[in-house]
């Protein structure tokens, strides 16, 4: 026998007519037991088929595959021969139905795929944080200063908390880490956030609420480590030492390492400062870890007095003399569709139009705020007069900053000494007076361009939903424009001498959007506020950094 062909050496040959016996059998053997031969095969077999079929009948010839003998018992040529009928049948089946189902399909996931691809490479918006504050009640001096952070910030609700060390002079701060262990913190206190499972109490009480989803919450002191096995526990840490209470289910308790120990609900154990000195057993003081229904009420005590104060003073800020137009939105909106103009003595002239803007909960229960979420949302306003320096300063929450220009007051077309005031995606806060007046047909622009005051960006995912305090001075003596965010300076602009506009005007304007189209079928740029406002002040004057901060600490929520 001579030596072995491959299955296209053998195929050829028998297509050929020159394929010994010797090579029948081996290609008997190798379409019986290799399923690659057999795949090769039945493609040899289609492909014959297909240039035969479409050949002139002088170029067909007659298969040259000698008939098999007539009574083999196993893998006869007729056997291979359905085989291969069989199989290139459900070959062509198979392949009609992945060809129904890709001409089929919806066009959709294939432009989300593209799409997909295309966002993979882009930037996605991130955010980071292992926890998130959900209640300040009587908080003083709550602060948080990030590992590897030279300095502090205040606690604000909603926010997202990366790791670091949180304190609290008194009251109380709820906290959510992102396991989903709820802790109530109570004042004097320091506890250091280490991630998203895990604290360590330095100072102070706590209580802690670990559901089954969160089982596993850590919490260290000094001495001991206390594992929580999905329950409900106080841990109070002082100078005296360290002092578990279990109210629910049980925790782990971790002295020595080596021998952990579990502790029941209704159980309190105190280990008191000094080597040596192991656990005691303790009475039970559950009254002294405020948990987190009763932290609720606390602060719905809490909103209605500040939301009291806030009024008391919206009283005196609509008498002020330098107000221009102030829109407290303190009084019922919902099947209104204007917007009273609150200033003293009262200006109905100054009244705004509801457009689309839908009635939505302000920063308190009691107080409604306008939200804006359509690209045709806005209050239409007409302020008339001149006036010199400008102060703007408005209550409004954020959805997401979506658009290039997300606005907060704009004049409808800008002309000489109007102001625009909005904040870009970027989260850069926005303003400007323009200097010049408009071109016509007849004569170009006259004057200077605008001088634009763009602020750092103070924008980052995590501020979403918050209730911000937002303010801009235009102070013409001075020669400047200041940013103020939460009643802190963001950034202080010198305007150019050429570029100070000493006569403001407003007219014709928009709350949280942007002009109107002046033709029927005109297209016009998006830029609505994502979001929703619930107080705007205009003053004909330029308040001073105290004023703005009075005006946030009369009406934080």
């Amino acid at each position: 026998m001579s030596a072995s062909k491959s299955i296209e050496e053998l195929l050829l040959a028998s297509e050929e007519g020159t394929l010994r016996s010797d090579e029948r059998e081996q290609l008997n053997e190798l379409l019986r037991r290799d399923p690659d031969s057999r795949a090769k095969f039945a493609r040899w077999q289609m492909t014959t088929l297909a240039l035969q079929d479409g050949a002139p009948p002088q170029w067909k010839s007659e298969p040259k595959v000698e008939v098999a003998e007539a009574k083999r018992t196993n893998w006869s040529e007729r056997q291979i021969y359905r085989w291969v009928i069989a199989s290139a049948a459900a070959l062509l089946i198979a392949v009609t139905f992945r060809w129904v189902q890709l001409e089929t399909r919806p066009a959709s996931p294939v432009f989300d795929t593209a799409i997909a691809k295309v966002r993979v490479s882009a930037d996605e918006p991130t955010s980071s944080g292992i926890a998130v504050v959900t209640q300040l009640v009587n908080a003083k001096d709550a602060i948080i200063q990030g590992v590897g952070e030279s300095a502090s910030k205040s606690l604000s609700i909603n926010a997202a908390l990366n790791p670091g060390s949180v304190r609290l002079e008194s009251g109380w701060a709820q906290i959510e880490f992102l396991n989903g262990a709820t802790v109530v913190l109570h004042g004097p206190a320091e506890m250091e956030l280490v991630s998203a499972a895990e604290a360590i109490m330095h100072r102070g009480r706590i209580r802690a609420e670990v559901p089954p989803a969160a089982r596993g919450f850590v919490v260290r002191t000094d001495d001991m480590k206390v594992v929580d096995l999905g329950t409900e526990f106080g841990l109070e840490v002082s100078a005296e030492g360290s002092n578990v209470q279990v109210f629910d289910g049980e925790v782990e308790l971790q002295v020595d390492e080596d021998q952990p120990q579990l502790v029941a609900a209704g159980k309190s154990l105190q280990r008191r400062s000094g080597a040596g000195v192991g656990l005691v057993d303790s009475p039970m003081t559950p009254d002294r870890f405020v948990d987190a229904a009763a932290l609720q009420r606390l602060a719905e005590t809490q909103q209605h007095e500040r939301y009291e104060r806030w009024r008391e003073a919206s009283q005196r800020l609509r008498r002020d003399p330098r107000m221009i137009a102030y829109f407290a939105m303190d009084s019922p909106l919902k099947g209104q569709r204007f917007l009273s103009n609150d200033s003293v003595p009262r200006k109905p002239d100054l009244d705004g139009a509801i457009v689309g803007a839908a009635v939505t909960r302000g920063r308190w229960d009691a107080k409604p705020a306008l939200q804006f979420k359509r690209p045709g949302d806005r209050v239409r306003v007409n302020v008339p007069g001149e006036f010199g320096s400008l102060t703007m300063a408005t209550w409004v929450r954020i959805d997401s900053l979506d658009r290039w220009y997300n606005s907060l007051f704009l004049t409808d077309s800008y002309q000489l000494g109007e102001p625009h005031w909005q904040i870009l995606d970027t989260g850069q806060i926005h303003f400007s007076v323009r200097a010049s007046t408009a071109a016509d047909e007849d004569q170009p622009n006259v004057g200077p361009p605008h001088h634009v005051a763009l602020s750092p960006s103070f924008w980052d995912p995590s501020l979403s939903g918050q209730w911000l305090h937002l303010a801009v001075v235009y102070d013409v003596d001075a020669g400047t424009t200041t940013h103020y965010l939460n009643g802190d300076v963001l950034s202080v602009d010198n305007i150019p001498d050429h570029q100070l506009v000493r006569t403001t005007r407003i007219g014709m304007a928009s709350i949280g959007n942007w002009s109107t189209p002046l033709e029927p079928d005109e297209h016009f740029a998006i830029r609505n506020l994502n979001g929703s406002m619930d107080e705007l002040a205009i003053f004909a004057a330029a308040l001073s950094p105290t004023e703005i901060k009075e005006m946030v600490e009369h009406g934080k929520p």
